[in-house]
């Protein structure tokens, strides 16, 4: 099932129950640490025995939906570049950005050596509304509008979602910003809890592992600079 668009999903961060998740989360040095995992370098033997280029359907699906879940993550960070005149909303969203440009890329380079394809890039995925190609139509159209063979899950933001952070400007900006990223790196959590219960590969697993521990983070940061807005 699609997500919902935005106004039915708007709710409070304090109604979320955030907190109650998110003991023994790490501080802003957890951000550089994701960058520089074990899951970088070459493929390396686990304590079980595991060889890491080994892998199964689980990383596949890991792998391809985080990838389109990063990528949608990207289109709402950069939003946040003209979109905001908050340093600490602008901030964050560029630390978010990065970070996950860089999973972006080395989860391409596993599929890539695991013989599996890579998201492609649908009319969801092209940009914020009113960019790219004014053909394109809507998202949520089909199994295809994430991209040529990749089918919709359930941990993504609906196109009116985006069209409603697109048209905000300033602390209207932020909140919805905040809030919808809230929404979001839970989805994303889930996807990595997924991986960390269901994979084989040392790499990914441990990569998962590094986006539970950043995003509860940044999960945490978000509901602060939420309430003081």
């Amino acid at each position: 099932m699609a997500a919902p668009s935005f106004p039915a999903r708007r709710v409070g961060l304090a109604a979320l129950g955030v907190s109650a998740v998110l003991m023994a989360c790490g501080g802003p040095g957890d951000l550089h640490v994701a960058l520089v995992g074990p899951w970088i370098g070459a493929p390396a033997v686990s304590s079980t025995g595991v060889l890491a280029e080994e892998h199964n359907a689980q990383d596949v699906r890991f792998a391809q939906e985080t990838i389109l879940h990063h990528r949608q993550t990207l289109i709402m960070t950069g939003m946040a570049g003209t979109h905001t005149s908050n340093p600490r909303v602008r901030a964050l969203a560029e630390r978010i950005g990065r970070a996950e440009e860089a999973e972006i890329a080395q989860l391409t380079a596993w599929l890539r050596n695991w013989g599996e394809p890579a998201p492609g890039l649908g009319p969801c995925m092209t940009g914020p509304p009113g960019g790219g190609d004014d053909e394109r139509g809507p998202c949520n159209r089909g199994p295809e509008d994430m991209g040529p063979g990749m089918h919709r899950g359930p941990h993504m933001m609906g196109w009116t979602d985006l069209e409603t952070l697109d048209e905000a400007s300033g602390t209207d900006f932020d909140r919805i910003f905040l809030d919808m990223m809230v929404w979001h790196h839970t989805d994303a959590i889930g996807l990595a809890v997924a991986e960390r219960r269901d994979g084989l590969s040392p790499r990914a697993t441990a990569l998962a592992a590094s986006i539970i521990t950043r995003q509860k983070a940044e999960l945490v940061q978000m509901r602060s600079m939420f309430t003081r807005l």
